[in-house]
């Protein structure tokens, strides 16, 4: 068995597709008027269009559910990365010796790690 899909609720498509394909450089699969489903290495992850609030938790939270969607990066590539969050404007969370910490424009937690590559 393996991860099929992650499906991430958002509140404007605009937005999400603006930071998860220009920012993080995902491609876009397929696109429909509530949804748009981008390719994460052969996991779907699927940007939902909702209603909102938006709810950013603080970090680490006491809410059960998920915590984190982390994307696998080699630890060459980390400071590339973070330059590239930076420029983007994106505020980075936490970091760790093997991952980096942020959010998406909606409050989802994301990672870019390079475990157990030191």
């Amino acid at each position: 068995m393996r991860v099929h899909h992650l499906a991430l609720q958002v509140t404007d498509l605009g937005v999400a597709r603006d930071f998860y394909v220009g920012v993080l450089g995902f491609v876009v699969m397929r696109e429909q008027p509530h949804a748009i489903w981008i390719d994460a290495a052969g996991v779907i992850i699927m940007l939902e269009r909702c209603a909102g609030p938006v709810v950013v938790d603080v970090w680490p939270s006491d809410r059960p559910g998920a915590h984190v969607v982390a994307f696998a990066i080699a630890a060459a590539e980390r400071a590339t990365w973070l330059h590239r969050l930076e420029v983007a404007g994106v505020a980075i969370d936490h970091v760790s010796g093997f991952s980096v910490y942020f959010r998406d424009p909606f409050g989802a937690r994301l990672a870019l790690s390079h475990y157990p590559e030191p």
